[in-house]
């Protein structure tokens, strides 16, 4: 495998996980799923829950979205060294 074809793989996974950084807030199922609806103590008990719930989606968004970033960052990176690999390949040859 190539460098370039390296990079453009890390850009690739590092787009999927920017994108579930944006649908994690869709599983989300709402307080009424939890019960959070009704009366009493298991309402508050649900109201707690997805509260819980939807903090975790949220910064787990964020961490998606953070490595997501990095992987492109890192794939930047690869492709300047692939360039510079390049680049020194074509100082070294010899003209005849």
């Amino acid at each position: 495998m190539r460098l370039d074809d390296l990079a453009h793989r890390l850009d690739s996974a590092g787009d999927e996980l920017a994108g579930a950084s944006t649908t994690l807030s869709l599983v989300d199922p709402g307080a009424r799923a939890l019960g959070a609806d009704a009366a009493g103590g298991l309402a508050r008990a649900g109201r707690d829950l997805h509260r819980l719930l939807a903090t975790a989606l949220t910064a787990r968004g964020a961490e998606a979205a953070a490595h997501g970033a990095r992987l492109a960052e890192t794939a930047h990176a690869l492709r300047q060294v692939a360039a510079g690999y390049r680049g020194t390949d074509e100082d070294s040859r010899v003209t005849p």
